[in-house]
């Protein structure tokens, strides 16, 4: 039998091979322009991540709704560029499965799924309730949009990490590549302040992009992305900086907040860090950077800067204010008080934006159980609530028993759930089910590579206990 990875080279081999002699082709003949050799090894490469390496594509579609506003990706109008990444993530999955099916991995397609039947269901009694309720909504046009995305994107993005994320190594590079991205997305985020007008119009608030930078800081300073210490150290100093940068140039509240919330409780308590000299030189780092980010930053808008900065002051001291917090805290209450009309089923996908603003358009309340339970009603909040409890249960045993090494898992899917109270809609906050994913991957990793019996004392060392990371996750019988 032909091993996994060797099939994989022979076919990239292949296409670069097919890919070259279709340059030298369209480079000799002078009736082909040379956009269709561009065009044709841009195909070729297209292929090649995709089936090589397809946790690019998932990094890159978690990333590119905030990349293709900017140069220079925003001069490419004639595709979307969030549809090409998802395309190359499902390619890049339906190889893994094909090569499951023929053979080619000793790991089958139900192995990928092996535990996770209950959570699994939990997920799909939830689609099926938001399904359900488009039936009796107000807004059949949002309310189908928001619909097919969740069924359609977020279980693409669920199920990725259930079949990308295979052992420690998988992970580790998903998180090191999401990190990476997000260092990109920060420099976006500065370069846009730096070339942008004082006082120009439109608000400089970039809430996806702030919560996205949340999520890389806290993969970098709560799991070792680097196995090598001094290695992990630089990439700490260099990239924490940049991070912070870029987290306080998105101007977002949400994201900001949360993190300070979840940040130290991921890295004391989750990721069993203990307090050293170097953690403390990483604290004063990161508020040094926080200061002189902002004060440096703000120029660009001082005006801007200063009245989100003040109206979060007012909001929790308890006074008024009139910015977007204000204006949420209005959506919260209008939600509530309409929430007990229809308790139990909720009044139907989408509809919210009907209920608020009269009219089928997109729109939601800022908070999404609010909106969950406004649309959906208890039954709909009650399932999606089982499968969230039922992965973070999932991810908190797996920080006790690994000593901390996946303590960063907790503290993400809770930093996503306190970003969602906040901003975004069902859609906009399809990371859940990425994180929800690799969550229950690594579990079933774990479980299956016999260090991990839950209910009892006994945990067996893996067998690849040599590394240093997992070293850690051996317990003392």
């Amino acid at each position: 039998m032909i091993s996994g990875s060797k099939s994989e080279w022979r076919l990239v081999l292949f296409v670069l091979l097919l890919v070259s002699v279709l340059i030298l082709v369209c480079s000799s003949a002078p009736a082909l322009p040379i956009w269709v050799a561009l065009g044709t090894s841009g195909v070729g490469l297209f292929g090649v991540v995709a089936l090589r390496w397809p946790e690019t594509f998932l990094a890159a579609s978690i990333f590119m709704p905030q990349w293709k506003s900017s140069w220079p990706l925003s001069r490419i109008t004639f595709v979307d560029l969030t549809l090409v990444t998802l395309a190359g993530l499902f390619v890049g999955l339906l190889w893994k499965v094909l090569k499951q099916f023929s053979g080619l991995e000793r790991r089958n397609l139900a192995d990928s799924f092996r535990g996770q039947w209950k959570i699994l269901a939990a997920y799909g009694a939830f689609c099926a309730t938001v399904a359900l309720s488009l039936a009796y909504t107000d807004s059949p046009t949002y309310g189908t949009a928001k619909l097919l995305r969740l069924v359609l994107i977020g279980t693409l993005l669920l199920v990725s990490g259930l079949i990308l994320m295979r052992d420690e190594a998988d992970f580790r590079r998903f998180a090191l590549l999401f990190v990476l991205c997000g260092c990109v997305t920060s420099v976006q985020m500065v370069l846009h302040l730096q070339i942008r007008a004082a006082n120009a119009e439109g608000d400089i608030t970039r809430i996806g992009a702030g919560w996205l930078l949340g999520m890389s800081i806290l993969l970098l300073l709560c799991f070792p992305l680097l196995q090598n210490i001094r290695g992990r150290s630089l990439l700490i100093l260099v990239c924490a900086a940049i991070l912070v940068a870029g987290l306080v140039a998105s101007a977002a509240r949400g994201p900001a907040v949360s993190l300070a919330l979840v940040l130290p409780l991921t890295f004391f308590a989750f990721a069993k860090q203990k307090l050293s000299s170097s953690s403390v030189l990483a604290g004063v780092l990161l508020l040094v950077t926080c200061s002189g980010s902002y004060l440096y930053l703000r120029q660009a808008d001082p005006e801007k800067f200063s009245s989100k900065a003040g109206e979060l002051l007012q909001l929790s001291e308890g006074g008024k204010a009139s910015g977007s917090g204000a204006k949420r805290l209005e959506f919260y209450l209008r939600t509530l008080s309409a929430i007990p009309d229809h308790l139990w089923l909720g009044q139907g996908v989408g509809s919210w934006s009907f209920f608020y603003y009269g009219r089928d358009v997109r729109g939601y309340p800022h908070n999404l159980f609010l909106e969950t339970t406004f649309e959906e009603g208890l039954v709909g909040q009650f399932l999606m609530l089982i499968f969230l409890v039922l992965v973070t249960s999932a991810a908190y045993r797996l920080s006790r028993i690994s000593r901390g090494l996946y303590g960063v898992l907790p503290g993400l899917l809770l930093y996503c759930v306190l970003v969602s109270m906040f901003s975004g809609d069902l859609d906009d906050n399809r990371i859940i089910w990425v994180w929800c994913g690799v969550t229950m991957a690594v579990w079933r990793n774990a479980r299956e590579q016999g260090f991990l019996h839950i209910g009892t004392t006994a945990r067996r060392v893996p067998s690849y206990a040599n590394s240093v990371s997992l070293q850690r996750a051996s317990v003392e019988s």
